[in-house]
């Protein structure tokens, strides 16, 4: 008689119900040969006294396995493995490790992506100096009522059906209205692209502006993730040197007498991962170079709500005419993460063809977080939440640029910046970032290695981004004293 009880495993706190436990197992052995067609299954009675089970629990996984065809169940005779099956070759029990049955490799030949990064652990649980908004200032309850409120009323249910591809009409006027009033462009509800965050943005634009060999105009130090998805689509990086305005335009002038170039990425307001801010007269004169060279420009503006000096300088975006500019932004910075909101802002054309990919990869957004922060908009909420936000994280920035000016301004080198929820802190050269950022994580502190920031692997900056958003003042305070520890005891 086989071992039933060795074969057959189950938990019964588990989420999936025991008898489809047991009803996957004994498919899983018939899979694996251990159990072979035209084979007896111990009656209903016997198999629940062996595996200590209701035998209703027995009756329900035979059923199952009867309906999918795996077993014949015959009147008055019992159940038996079908013998239909194909016959396989059996595994030895004594030869069956855990192991065997994890899926960790293709059984296919497979091309791996050799140029974008394995996905990281967030790491969220622990504190540190992590690039993001705290959600802890998102307005949970005025999001969590309005999302409730509209799954509750009589028409709630057109929010579980298909919308349209380019995102929620309420949501684009809205939109299209918060760029011209406050950042200075000319749009309607057609101009505006719902995306799930900015870099699906990014990507989209990708797919339809570039082919193979195509030259895209990045910093000589830039965000990855844009970068990335550039190369994925085709397209070659040039790289432009920067400084305390920005993108050097004037080399980007020289290159474009004898280059032909597809595009320029900027993300103009607070460039990541340095935090400087493209001045207003080199905006100019890159717009006035794309209409003269007939190039895009890719305008990435993540965190254009987060300024704290002064008003926000106007996108370049704003001054556009003749159709040149893409604009890109994201509700995640602004609200949470998690909140998949971002959106692109471009001619109509554009938007057509957009709206074309979308269709392969994801038929639509979200549609009832977005008629929830549509809500939140024409409530005010949005507005009520990022005023706060600001001054807090004004305050936060504040802290810890005081902090590194008084405790570690001999080693680590950095500008206040004007806005954005993180500093571009540089490393004294003795000290090993990577190596730092190992000890800081066991000590229960995270700090990036920065080494995604690194251009390419001859140049290492031994620099990286410094997040105030996400911790709170007593958290940033207890973070630059680990830090100091750390670095002071080497």
């Amino acid at each position: 008689m086989l071992p039933w009880s060795s074969l057959i495993s189950f938990e019964k706190n588990a989420d999936q119900p025991v008898y489809l436990q047991i009803a996957n197992t004994i498919i899983k052995e018939i899979r694996s040969g251990i159990l072979k067609p035209g084979l007896k299954l111990p009656s209903t009675r016997a198999m629940s006294q062996i595996l200590a089970v209701h035998r209703k629990t027995i009756v329900q996984a035979y059923d199952e396995l009867d309906a999918q065809g795996w077993v014949e169940i015959k009147p008055s005779k019992g159940a038996f493995i079908s013998d239909t099956l194909p016959e396989t070759t059996p595994v030895k029990l004594s030869a069956r490790a855990p192991s065997a049955t994890k899926m960790n490799k293709t059984g296919f030949t497979l091309k791996s992506i050799s140029y974008i990064n394995i996905p990281s652990k967030t790491l969220r649980e622990t504190t540190g100096f992590h690039d993001g908004p705290d959600v802890r200032l998102v307005p949970v309850k005025q999001i969590a009522r309005t999302y409730q409120g509209i799954l509750k009323r009589k028409t709630g249910l057109q929010n579980l059906s298909y919308v349209n591809v380019d995102g929620r009409q309420n949501l684009r006027k809205i939109f299209s209205e918060e760029m011209n009033m406050m950042r200075g462009m000319n749009t309607s509800p057609d101009n505006i692209f719902i995306t799930r965050g900015s870099q699906m943005g990014l990507f989209l634009i990708s797919q339809v502006l570039f082919s193979k060999n195509d030259i895209v105009i990045v910093g000589e130090v830039d965000y990855y993730y844009a970068c990335q998805t550039f190369i994925h689509a085709g397209a070659k990086l040039l790289r432009v040197s920067m400084d305390d305005c920005g993108l050097n335009i004037e080399q980007i002038a020289e290159i474009c007498k004898t280059t032909a170039i597809r595009a320029v990425y900027v993300t103009s307001h607070h460039h990541y991962p340095t935090t400087v801010t493209l001045s207003a007269a080199r905006r100019m004169k890159l717009l006035a170079l794309s209409e003269q060279y007939g190039f895009v420009i890719m305008e990435d503006d993540y965190d254009y709500d987060f300024h704290y000096e002064t008003n926000p300088i106007l996108p370049v975006a704003s001054a556009d005419r003749k159709g040149m500019v893409i604009y890109i932004g994201t509700l995640s910075k602004t609200i949470a993460p998690a909140i998949r909101i971002g959106y692109v802002v471009a001619p109509q054309t554009l938007i057509t063809e957009l709206s074309k990919i979308r269709q392969i990869i994801d038929m639509q957004g979200d549609p009832i977080m977005e008629q929830a922060v549509a809500e939140l908009y024409l409530e005010g909420e949005i507005r009520r939440h990022m005023k706060k936000a600001i001054k807090e994280y004004k305050e936060r920035r504040d802290l810890l640029c005081a902090l590194l000016s008084e405790r570690l301004s001999d080693c680590v080198d950095f500008k206040k910046p004007d806005g954005g929820i993180a500093i571009w802190a540089k490393y004294d050269k003795k000290i090993n970032l990577p190596a730092l950022s190992q000890q800081l994580r066991a000590k229960g502190l995270i700090l990036s290695s920065g080494l995604i920031h690194n251009p390419s692997e001859d140049v290492q900056l031994n620099a990286t981004r410094m997040g105030f958003g996400w911790m709170n003042k007593q958290e940033i305070v207890k973070a630059v004293d680990i830090l100091h520890d750390a670095i002071r005891r080497k």
